[in-house]
């Protein structure tokens, strides 16, 4: 709290985080509570046909890193005032798209987008919550989700992005000891890999198949047909939402330099694979322990911690899902805030403001937000439904976009503006029209990708003003370029 002298303190730390800092905090803000609830439910339901979706969340995890990480902490810091034209730092995505497009209603309809799918995204932590607590100490749902969301908003309040990130270190190291420890104790106790191999071909030979789809039906699994290239593309499609979430970029644009990003993405990879092959072990593991008796396939971890380890040590493990849950509402909630006081306040309503003004009103909607955020998880639905539908939204709506600022000195703000209002649109507008059952990332992020393209020949193409800016910001920092352009 101390360190928040300034918007940009609240919002991105003053972009101060190391490698290891950004990396772990970008791997524990994306592996929310779904890696200890969703996913090993996903493969205790219908088995190994879900590592489609680790292949690619781990692909776009390093790719984003590889591709976006560095030209995005560059071009946010050495960017253009679009006003005033002198060099300015832009500390949110909707801030650095304007800035980037001469366009104030980028800025604008980017916030709104990020307020729409936040809440509905921190909802499901919110649900996680409910559902620990539920099972741990036998309260309501609603006690739960009380509880989690008051935690969070208080720390989220007063620390901001610093305290987002710090947090995240202990909880992503708490949240890979306590998978890494739980897979190998039930592994042991199933007697082995042999044995839960043998186990696992007892219950349904096919659920140890990528390409057969299973279910669980009628209290057994149940083979169906291969799986289609429609199930294969859907998963691997996860890893395109690394492009737009705002909450990951938020780490990219708070790194100390790029150079950093070529030790991150190693890191990132080994915690990609190991994070979320533990959680999908750990499902299976459930198969073997349990059967096809386990009551809610998504408290498998939970399930397992309560009947393999000591009592003294159960509340440490389950605070793993506790970790993984505030490791992203926390995230969510400063950039939901500094969306509100950054991009609607000062951009539309008081352009003078001062940064005290703005970490004040910052904090106040870190409280707003939880408390819609509380609404929508009392409404309940499943972690990994409530998650899917949040990154699909972010992924298509600024995905696409994100790649056109850094990569492309021909986009105008229309095509910005009509590739993310295609991509969002089409990520609410798909589900209900969809006979095929294809993830609605899919067209959502080529529905920006085209919104894009086409939106770019509605008018000129961008200025020169905007081109030489361009221009500008891809040469690498040095110390005279960080001076102010006369």
């Amino acid at each position: 709290m101390r360190q928040n002298d300034s918007v940009a303190d609240f919002a991105i730390g003053g972009r101060r985080l190391g490698t290891f800092t950004a990396t772990l905090s970008a791997k524990a803000t994306d592996s929310s509570s779904w890696v200890f609830l969703g996913l090993p439910g996903a493969f205790y339901v219908s088995g190994m046909q879900n590592v489609w979706m680790i292949v690619g969340l781990t692909v776009g995890f390093y790719v984003s890193w590889r591709v976006v990480a560095g030209r995005l902490r560059e071009h946010s810091e050495l960017g253009f005032d679009w006003r005033s034209g002198q060099r300015s730092e832009s500390v949110t995505l909707p801030a650095y798209l304007a800035n980037r497009f001469h366009s104030d209603s980028l800025r604008l309809v980017s916030a709104v987008f990020i307020m729409l799918f936040y809440v509905v995204y921190l909802g499901s932590g919110l649900v996680a919550t409910g559902l620990m607590f539920s099972q741990v100490f036998g309260v309501s749902n609603t006690t739960g989700i009380l509880i989690g969301a008051g935690v969070v908003m208080l720390y989220s309040c007063l620390g901001g992005f610093l305290a987002s990130s710090y947090t995240d270190v202990v909880q992503g190291i708490l949240m890979f000891v306590s998978l890494a420890v739980v897979t190998v104790v039930a592994l042991v106790s199933v007697g082995g890999p042999v044995a839960l191999a043998q186990d696992i071909a007892g219950e349904n030979p096919d659920l140890a198949s990528p390409f057969v789809e299973v279910a669980l039906d009628g209290g057994e699994w149940v083979s169906g047909s291969p799986v289609a290239v429609v199930a294969i593309v859907s998963a691997l499609a996860w890893g395109l939402g690394y492009f737009g979430q705002p909450h990951i970029l938020a780490r990219f644009m708070g790194l100390r330099t790029a150079e950093s990003t070529k030790g991150a993405r190693r890191l990132g990879v080994f915690l990609s694979v190991t994070l979320l092959g533990f959680a999908g072990v750990i499902g299976m593991l459930a198969i073997a322990y349990f059967g096809p008796d386990l009551a809610n396939p998504e408290n498998a971890y939970a399930a397992l911690v309560d009947a393999l380890l000591p009592s003294w040590m159960v509340g440490i493990f389950l605070a793993g899902i506790l970790a993984a849950i505030m490791s992203t509402a926390d995230s969510q909630l400063v950039v939901a805030a500094t969306t509100l006081s950054e991009d609607f306040y000062r951009a539309f309503v008081n352009r003078a403001a001062t940064d005290r003004t703005l970490v004040r009103i910052s904090r106040v909607t870190v409280i707003l937000v939880s408390v819609v955020a509380v609404a929508i998880a009392l409404r309940g639905g499943t972690v990994l439904g409530l998650v899917s539908y949040a990154w699909a939204g972010f992924g298509a709506v600024f995905g696409p976009v994100v790649l056109a600022a850094l990569y492309s000195r021909r986009t105008t703000w229309r095509g910005a503006l009509v590739g993310m209002l295609a991509g969002g649109l089409t990520v609410v507008v798909y589900p209900l029209v969809d006979t095929i059952g294809l993830y609605e990332l899919v067209p959502g992020f080529a529905a920006g990708l085209l919104g894009v393209w086409a939106g770019n020949r509605l008018g000129p193409g961008p200025s020169a003003q905007v081109r030489e800016q361009y221009d500008a910001v891809r040469v690498p920092a040095t110390d005279t370029e960080r001076v102010p352009a006369a």
